[in-house]
């Protein structure tokens, strides 16, 4: 027994044959387009004009986008953001969620969606936003400090009223986020530096009061000099005590070779002469009355010459009379080395005195010494906090005037064009309606497709030849049932 299985076998279409096809469902495609173009030609006809205020503001470089050290010199600081980049973060403030919320806030929920307003006023808010977050459009431009702001809206007056609220609020948004909240923090951490040079304060007088130092660096410079100049003093005394010494032991030793005594006056025995000269006045007195050849003056020039001879012997002058007395000399060297020793006694007494003053110093300056690092230490802690304090002091001063001035309307941003109601909308019917009509037309090709791929049996000699794998000989009209 034979058993006859059977399947079902889609048909095979060609390019030609579904074109073939495609043209017999014209009529329902035409109707299709039809209906789905005249249905999206009603919706895009209902759509109203859309008007678009735009404004533009220019975003500098300020302040808040420089690098300050909290700690340190002001001057360390890093350099400022590019142009753009300024830009672009004060295009995230314009645009962010903070100042839609606050332009809905300041402006309401009613005047943002105008006729359209419906609902709670939760809804509205929420609405609202949703306004906002569709037609406003931020957008900045590489390497250029200008930042484009756009709102869209079906009125003209109203998308110029939202977008300068909005950029109202933008303003007094970035104030808000870039307000100075350190200062408080730092008059709080300068208070605690001053309470710390207080106790720092205190436990510096404390210690030069309880080591009798008024300044530490003038009284050790002060020894320093006091002790250079005793030492001075000491060796220049010291020196001066050996040059007595040694003028005293010199005039000691003068002074033995002196004879305490010396001769004061000596009266000489010289009669022989005095004959000699009485002699000679006889002679003269005779040659008055005599030649030089008689007798008597002979006689006397002979009593001359033998005088004369006794005299050359040499003895015929004696001592007559001597008289003695201290000797002048003795006495100067005595005088002298008095002098000397007591030169040499007062140079002793100053060369102790100064050596006692050394010996005070030296344990002074010792004492000096080992207390400089623990001066060091305090000194070096109130000379820290004393610069903290006046640098904070001047941060804080800085930022309350940087402050009034932001607050006074001195800031890095500045709206350069505020928005104006636009005279001219824009409306989006001719492109809608062409897509519209693309729509439509690619519905009906799918509504055609569909009904020529789910028609059942072979309709085209070539589809049936294709799919059959056999000749088509002959083709026969369908007899009508």
């Amino acid at each position: 027994m034979r058993t006859t299985a059977y399947t079902t076998v889609r048909p095979r279409y060609g390019f030609l044959d579904v074109v073939g096809l495609l043209f017999r469902e014209l009529l329902l495609m035409v109707v299709i387009f039809l209906l789905v173009f005249a249905i999206g030609t009603a919706a895009v006809l209902t759509l109203k004009k859309s008007y678009t205020a735009s404004a533009s503001v220019y975003a500098g470089v300020g302040q808040e986008y420089v690098y300050q050290p909290r700690v340190g010199a002001a001057d360390r600081g890093g350099q400022p953001l590019e142009a753009d980049a300024v830009a672009q973060s004060e295009a995230q403030i314009l645009g962010s969620l903070a100042v839609k919320q606050k332009t809905v806030d300041a402006l309401g929920a009613d005047a943002i969606l105008g006729p359209r307003a419906r609902g709670t006023p939760a809804e509205k808010k929420a609405a609202a936003l949703k306004a906002l977050d569709s037609g406003l459009g931020v957008g900045t431009t590489p390497g250029s400090a200008i930042i484009s702001a756009s709102y869209a809206a079906d009125d003209p007056v109203r998308a110029a009223t939202i977008l300068n609220g909005l950029i109202d609020q933008y303003l007094v948004q970035r104030r808000s986020v870039f307000r100075d909240r350190a200062t408080p923090a730092i008059a709080a951490q300068r208070e605690a530096f001053e309470d710390e040079l207080a106790k720092a304060d205190a436990a510096y007088n404390a210690f030069m009061t309880s080591n009798d130092i008024g300044d530490f660096a003038t009284a050790k410079a002060s020894l320093a000099a006091n002790y250079q100049t005793t030492q001075a003093e000491a060796l220049s005394l010291r020196a001066q005590l050996n040059q007595a010494t040694q003028r005293l032991n010199t005039l000691q030793a003068q002074l033995a070779q002196q004879p305490a005594e010396v001769v004061l006056q000596q009266d000489l025995n010289v009669s022989a002469q005095n004959q000699i000269l009485e002699l000679r006045t006889q002679r003269e007195a005779l040659l008055s009355r005599y030649t030089p050849d008689a007798q008597p003056v002979k006689d006397i020039e002979q009593q001359i010459a033998d005088l004369q001879s006794y005299v050359a012997s040499g003895t015929t002058v004696g001592a007559k009379e001597v008289r003695t007395g201290p000797s002048t000399i003795f006495t100067a060297i005595e005088t002298e080395r008095i002098t000397a020793a007591a030169d040499r006694a007062g140079l002793a007494a100053r060369l102790a005195v100064a050596d006692s003053q050394l010996a005070l110093l030296r344990s002074r300056l010792a004492e000096m010494n080992r207390l400089e690092s623990t001066n060091a230490n305090l000194a070096g802690n109130r000379e820290v906090l004393t610069a903290s304090i006046r640098e904070f002091q001047q941060r804080e001063a800085q930022a309350r005037a940087d402050g009034a001035l932001v607050a006074a309307g001195a800031d890095n941003v500045t709206v350069i064009e505020r928005a104006e109601a636009p005279t001219r909308g824009s409306s989006l019917k001719a492109p809608l309606l062409a897509v519209v009509f693309l729509f439509a037309a690619f519905t009906a090709l799918c509504v055609g497709l569909l009904r020529v791929f789910t028609r059942r049996g072979y309709v085209t000699p070539a589809s049936t030849g294709r799919t059959l794998e056999m000749p088509v000989l002959a083709v026969a009209p369908m007899k009508a049932r």
